[in-house]
């Protein structure tokens, strides 16, 4: 989330301690959406994206990773779920080395790349550097790539006496998900609706984003599915507040969940009368009830999205896990 912060001073503990780590039990899934048979469907992809609060004063962080911290947590949830791909939001650096090694050291096998935010975190360490991250399970096929928002909204962080600008984009890592080439995004986007909307140019952008290419997209958007900008990403279901038809090239993986497909109160769109396959809509994602957090697919490439949110202590996000199938043939 969008937060104006005050984080406490605090140490990266040493990886000797971190592979100690034991794991403290999973909450059950608040929803599994598991959805009907698809005949195109191919093999499946499952996406991790956790905002972990990894140095927020209102979490039991601090900039830690040793046990009863959030990347301790996620260490754990990556050796129960085998994600093919991972997105992680509010991550200090120094947490995002630890999880490098520990995952080397479990043999869980995922590469990362980090993409420095802001360097205005005590509780990050040395460095105060404090971002994103993105994970794969295969070796990556290309260098990563960052992207910056062009309009920041005047957002600041101010700690130890000092402000500077929080400048939000996109991550991209080329790689591979099941043997078939991919190009997995993350992003930690704030409240101004240009941002989502840069989103829709890039990923409408050929020369960016081929649209042979499958693209899935996770992250913290810290907007709701009813928002206007999601028209962007959504390929359905009008909003809201939508100026115009949906045009986005993306499924999302807890639009099948029904459950929330009358909850407009969540920030959701009421889909209803008759009851559709889909809604722009689905579980909440933050302590305070709203979705905001998101994983996309490109449905030319992707069918079947399902997703299981489970509450986690940790943080205040849930861990957010979605799983799409390739389409055995993609569509035009």
């Amino acid at each position: 989330m969008r937060r104006r912060r005050l984080a406490a001073l605090g140490l990266v503990l040493v990886l000797a301690a971190a592979l100690g780590w034991a794991r403290g039990g999973t909450d059950a899934p608040l929803w599994d959406g598991s959805g009907e048979a698809d005949p195109s469907a191919g093999e499946a992809v499952v996406v991790l994206q956790w905002n972990i609060c990894g140095a927020a004063h209102q979490c039991d962080n601090r900039g830690g990773t040793g046990r009863g911290t959030s990347v301790a947590r996620l260490v754990d949830e990556v050796a129960l779920r085998h994600p093919d791909l991972l997105g992680v939001n509010e991550i200090c650096r120094g947490q995002f080395e630890a999880l490098q090694a520990v995952f080397k050291e479990r043999g869980l096998a995922l590469r990362g790349a980090y993409q420095q935010m802001h360097g205005n975190v005590p509780a990050c360490g040395d460095d105060s550097s404090y971002g994103l991250a993105v994970f794969s399970r295969e070796p990556p096929t290309g260098p990563p790539s960052y992207r910056p928002f062009t309009d920041t909204d005047g957002e600041t962080y101010r700690a130890a006496g000092r402000s500077e600008p929080v400048l939000r984009g996109l991550l991209c890592l080329p790689t591979r998900a099941r043997g078939r080439e991919v190009t997995f995004c993350g992003t930690h986007a704030g409240t101004a609706d240009s941002q989502l909307k840069e989103l829709h140019r890039w990923f409408g952008d050929p020369a960016l984003f081929a649209p042979t290419t499958p693209v899935i997209l996770a992250g913290d958007l810290n907007q709701q599915p009813n928002e206007g900008s999601l028209a962007g990403l959504y390929g359905h279901t009008r909003g809201e507040k939508d100026q115009h038809d949906p045009d986005g090239r993306f499924l999302e993986a807890d639009e099948r969940n029904r459950r929330w497909f009358k909850m407009g109160g969540t920030g959701g769109v009421r889909c209803q009368d008759p009851v559709p396959a889909r809604c722009r809509n689905g579980a909440p994602t933050a302590e305070d009830g709203r979705k905001i957090d998101y994983v996309f697919a490109t449905e030319a490439h992707f069918t079947a999205p399902r997703a299981v949110t489970v509450k986690a202590d940790e943080s205040d996000h849930v861990l957010y896990e979605g799983v799409f199938q390739f389409r055995r043939q993609p569509t035009p």
